[in-house]
């Protein structure tokens, strides 16, 4: 098994309130040295797969600036320090979509976007749904438009395919649970 790896130096470079970034000069398992070895604190967060008493899927649409486009995603949002994931959930949905949660929620677990270079985590929930929106409650830095999709218009091919891999991966982790029929009186999404 590969041993851990040693930290003998360490320095905060920049720290603001999206991102801090650290040099560290560390010393492999097996020895060898990296100088600098830069890793990226950012805040962790969480995803809300949302599902209506029909089946389909509340997303929304908004410009990615690092790939220059719109993107479709599933509703998601940072944790707040000290935080519990399913509240940062449920008020994620509502302020970006105006969707509340008609339900309990099914935790879909915990994946870490980047674990090579980034501490952050992501934490996905399957949500049923009200089929009736409220108002949006979009942050500063948001411009949301909101969809309702079938599944399939998600996958890879779609009308609306998704092309962000961990939010694709917690999409297709609910599609498996919700098919286990881990959520009761909600029917299988579409195949």
């Amino acid at each position: 098994m590969p041993a851990p790896w040693i930290v003998e130096h360490e320095r905060t470079v920049h720290r603001d309130r999206w991102v801090t970034l650290r040099q560290q000069r560390l010393r492999t398992g097996r020895g060898a040295l990296l100088d600098p070895f830069n890793l990226l604190e950012m805040p962790s967060w969480v995803l809300a797969v949302p599902v209506l008493p029909d089946g389909r899927l509340v997303v929304v649409e908004q410009w990615r600036q690092a790939i220059g486009r719109v993107m479709v995603e599933l509703p998601a949002g940072n944790l707040e320090p000290g935080e519990d994931p399913a509240v940062a959930t449920v008020r994620e949905l509502a302020e970006e979509t105006g969707y509340r949660a008609s339900g309990p929620l099914l935790p879909l677990g915990v994946l870490w976007p980047e674990p090579a270079r980034v501490q952050s985590t992501a934490t996905g929930f399957v949500v049923p749904v009200d089929p009736l929106p409220g108002a949006q409650h979009q942050d500063e830095g948001e411009d949301l438009a909101v969809r309702l999709v079938d599944w399939d218009d998600l996958l890879p091919g779609g009308a609306h395919a998704m092309v962000h891999a961990v939010q694709l991966a917690f999409l297709l982790m609910a599609q498996q649970a919700l098919a286990a029929g881990r959520v009761a009186g909600r029917s299988s999404p579409a195949r």
